[in-house]
């Protein structure tokens, strides 16, 4: 009986124990938890049912839908997209403190359509990360205008077919971080700007611009871009301390070049450059190499050099190098470290 009672006694110790943890930290736990299992936690006592209530980061991903459609009680895709979109709202107008995370990403564009009801919610409750995931379907998902306004949001990544149609001095006045991903850019005025007061972080990944966009962002300093058309962003490159881009773009780089001087600005204030899948080519080195010459702080460089090598443009490119011994000397008089991949 001892034994039993010593047995209980530590039982419950532990379960005081855990249960007297602060809010930060019981948070913490149910956030490396599945939603669904998260969910569970609430009926073991008040004290879990109100850090469920309140849970600040809220993350649906494959899993949790994956769930949703099996506990659904018709098998009718139809019904499984219903019964997911239930939950989300329950669990959305159930919850009582702020939301500071919302993260949505799914395999399928199925649910894209009940996302603007979710996303103007979570807008209005504090939120100040986004994460939209949705693969490549048929049709375009449209962010919600509201969001572009929310004083809250500080970090929006979104990887998805997306059109963005930014108004003409649009301002998202507390974003730290912009990751977009297949997006299509829209600009319904010969030239849109789009205001970018606190952004730090910004990614552009296989996005298009129709139109022209003139990006205000005094404090951006982290670029990564891939796969999209350069010229729309020199205005925003002057700042920014760490640049990665691919290929492509390392091309387009070099055709501003021999445009008007004052349509061109080279960023003084570079410390590292990234070029992905750098190829075997004069149009690629020649910009690299203007684009190392005119950045005089740079003092890292990282290239990932593409395998495949056609024999005449290394013949064009060797002798091009070979004309061009001097400005190799100066791109690279200020580097200290070199990681070539």
């Amino acid at each position: 009986m001892t034994r039993l009672v010593r047995s209980k006694v530590s039982t419950d110790a532990r379960k005081s124990f855990i249960c007297d943890l602060p809010t930060e930290i019981l948070h913490k736990i149910l956030e490396h938890m599945p939603i669904q299992d998260a969910a569970i936690t609430s009926t073991l006592s008040k004290r879990w049912n109100q850090m469920w209530s309140t849970l600040p980061h809220l993350v649906f991903d494959s899993q949790f839908l994956d769930f949703a459609f099996n506990y659904s009680f018709d098998s009718e895709f139809d019904a499984g997209v219903g019964n997911a979109a239930r939950i989300i709202n329950t669990i959305l107008l159930q919850h009582t403190g702020p939301i500071l995370g919302f993260h949505f990403m799914s395999n399928d564009d199925y649910m894209a359509k009940y996302l603007d009801p979710w996303i103007i919610f979570v807008s209005k409750h504090g939120i100040q990360k986004l994460t939209i995931h949705l693969p490549n379907g048929s049709c375009l998902y449209e962010l919600p205008y509201g969001i572009m306004t929310c004083s809250s949001l500080t970090h929006l990544e979104v990887l998805a077919s997306t059109v963005f149609r930014p108004s003409d001095c649009v301002k998202f006045p507390n974003l730290v971080s912009l990751e977009l991903v297949d997006t299509q850019i829209e600009c319904k005025l010969i030239e849109d700007t789009l205001i970018l007061p606190m952004l730090e972080t910004l990614k552009l990944i296989s996005c298009r611009v129709l139109g022209r966009m003139r990006l205000v962002a005094p404090k951006l300093e982290n670029l990564t871009i891939d796969n999209i058309d350069i010229e729309n962003l020199n205005p925003i490159v002057t700042s920014i301390k760490h640049l990665s881009l691919d290929r492509l773009s390392l091309e387009m780089l070099a055709e501003l070049f021999h445009v008007a001087a004052d349509r061109l600005v080279l960023p003084q204030n570079l410390q590292t450059l990234k070029i992905c899948a750098l190829g075997i080519s004069v149009e690629q080195f020649s910009g690299a190499l203007i684009l190392l010459r005119g950045s005089s702080n740079l003092y890292e460089l990282d290239l990932s050099v593409a395998v495949e090598v056609d024999e005449s443009r290394t013949t064009e490119l060797f002798s091009y190098l070979s004309t061009a011994e001097s400005h190799l000397n100066e791109a690279f008089r200020m580097i200290q470290k070199v990681r070539v991949r």
